[in-house]
């Protein structure tokens, strides 16, 4: 389905909408000082060595431990199969199908390190929970139309390309222009690209890794030695495709930087990148910020009058489907209090419980990839007798989920109507980067961030600036929000004062909740 790109971006934040005709599909955020370590690669220095777990820990001086498996560390053969598949990650990395080409007697380097030895890894999840990073030594450079291995001899295909013939080609295209010894992924958007640029491409990050390999020569572990692109321009490297309608950028220099990264990389598309000139706000016009300021919200409802409960935990994510209000015929699951299942003009419940089941499974495919909900995955749905709805519902949910770019694995519904599921994570999900551990029930609970607070309170501000009949605005908040105002957010408070030509009066309340924020006009 085609798309369109809205990017919107302030002093301290960017932010990267994915709309669907008029739903919004995906949704990114990155502060400018917190952009995540995923892709990044580090020269480490092995801190500890466990031969059980066959991993190892590796210093990379972020201030946490990384965690390095010996399955992100196996030595492929040196052969180059044609068979080898391969799984294009959401964020534009992409993951070998390495068990498919390594036998049990394969060399691996989790087992063989030694504590003080120093070693190039590439961070593949960030940390999140009492979890550090997760590492890989397999390192890989992703491009537009591929993902360069410098140091893996294979060749793979995206799944996601069907087309035998597109396969071989594309394929071929990489053989013959790899530099010895090295390997690549062909990508999506590699599709009916020209060989000359598939050959382009290569000589880019095989340049580039030239130059990252000097460079971590002459340093000293744990240092920094690449770090992977801000969101800006991974958004135009990993969603920009012929599938794009327009991709609206709100400021002039994002539009500067995007339009000269698609120029040098993806020319034939570079008409598809246009300024927002609206008065009204780029994520307000579009709907954005209704999504956005939904995105914690613990229930989800259907439009049947069911809904579907997202409950966190430190082991997965639970999610539990719940019909809406009206006669009560029977108790069905999906809860412990159990559901109240509709039943008008004497339908039969079962077909009612069946509707409402798979509206939630093509819900919840829409929240996993929205929310970037990633780990194991339990759903609760509404029980049903017929094993051929079980069956359906199954079906639609996997269906829903092959959309998604994140690889996720579905697990057969259980009799009692539960669907386990993993769906892969590399960067935070959403949840986790808006809110901050609550300090009012010792970190049992959640609430906003102050950053998050921070944000709404400005864009609340700047609608009430934007009246004629306001000639400033207070706002009242809790002393912490007005200090993350005043340290952080001065740049947008002034750009505010300089447009509209009124003041921006900061009130510190201590009776104000920390997510309690108020606008009034002056």
């Amino acid at each position: 389905m085609p798309y369109t790109l809205l990017i919107s971006t302030s002093p301290e934040e960017r932010r990267v909408a994915l709309l669907e005709g008029s739903e919004v599909r995906e949704f990114y955020a990155e502060r400018r000082y917190d952009r995540g370590l995923v892709g990044n690669i580090y020269k480490g220095r092995v801190l500890r060595v466990m031969p059980s777990m066959d991993a190892a820990f590796i210093e990379i001086g972020t201030g946490r431990a990384a965690f390095l498996q010996a399955a992100d560390a196996l030595v492929p053969r040196d052969a180059v199969p044609d068979g080898v598949e391969a799984e294009e990650e959401a964020d534009g990395s992409a993951r070998l199908a390495v068990d498919a080409i390594a036998d049990e007697d394969a060399p691996r380097r989790g087992g063989t390190f030694e504590v003080g030895q120093d070693v190039l890894v590439q961070v593949t999840r960030d940390a999140f929970g009492g979890k550090g990073p997760r590492l890989s030594t397999q390192l890989s450079l992703p491009g537009r139309n591929l993902v360069f291995f410098p140091h893996t001899p294979l060749i793979g295909v995206s799944r996601r390309i069907a087309d035998e013939a597109e396969r071989a080609r594309l394929r071929a295209a990489a053989r013959d222009r790899l530099p010895p010894g090295s390997g690549a992924i062909l990508r999506t958007a590699a599709v009916g690209r020209p060989e000359s640029e598939i050959a382009d491409d290569l000589a880019f990050l095989s340049a580039l890794w030239q130059r990252i390999e000097q460079y971590a020569a002459d340093l000293s572990a744990p240092k920094l030695v690449h770090e992977d692109l801000d969101l800006l321009l991974r958004t135009a490297r990993d969603l920009l495709t012929a599938g794009c309608d327009r991709v609206l950028v709100d400021t002039d220099s994002d539009h500067d930087r995007l339009l000269q990264f698609v120029d040098s990389f993806m020319p034939q598309l570079d008409h598809l990148v246009e300024r927002w000139q609206g008065q009204e706000p780029l994520f307000e016009r579009f709907g954005v910020e209704l999504t956005a300021s939904s995105l914690l919200d613990r229930v989800v409802w259907l439009k049947s009058g069911g809904s579907i409960v997202i409950d966190h935990t430190e082991a997965l994510t639970a999610i539990d489907v719940n019909t809406g209000s009206g006669t009560r015929t029977r108790s069905a699951g999906g809860g412990a209090e159990g559901a109240t299942v509709r039943s008008v003009s004497g339908g039969d419940p079962e077909d009612a419980i069946f509707k409402t089941n798979l509206e939630a499974a093509r819900e919840i495919a829409c929240q996993l990839r929205l929310r970037n909900i990633g780990g194991i995955v339990v759903i609760d749905f509404i029980d049903m007798r017929e094993p051929e709805h079980r069956a359906k519902v199954h079906e639609t949910l996997t269906a829903e989920l092959a959309n998604d770019k994140a690889q996720a694995d579905v697990l057969p519904m259980s009799r009692l109507g539960l669907v386990e599921l993993t769906r892969r994570r590399a960067r935070d999900a959403v949840f986790s980067r808006m809110t901050d551990p609550c300090p009012y029930c010792d970190a049992r609970g959640w609430v906003r961030s102050v950053e998050q607070v921070c944000g709404d309170a400005i864009r609340k501000a700047a609608r009430e600036l934007s009246n004629p009949q306001a000639r400033g605005v207070r706002v009242l908040a809790h002393p912490k929000v007005i200090e993350t105002l005043i340290e952080t957010y001065r740049t947008s408070l002034a750009d505010l004062e300089t447009r509209w030509q009124k003041s921006i009066k900061l009130i510190r309340r201590e009776d104000f909740h920390v997510e309690g924020y108020s606008i009034r006009r002056d």
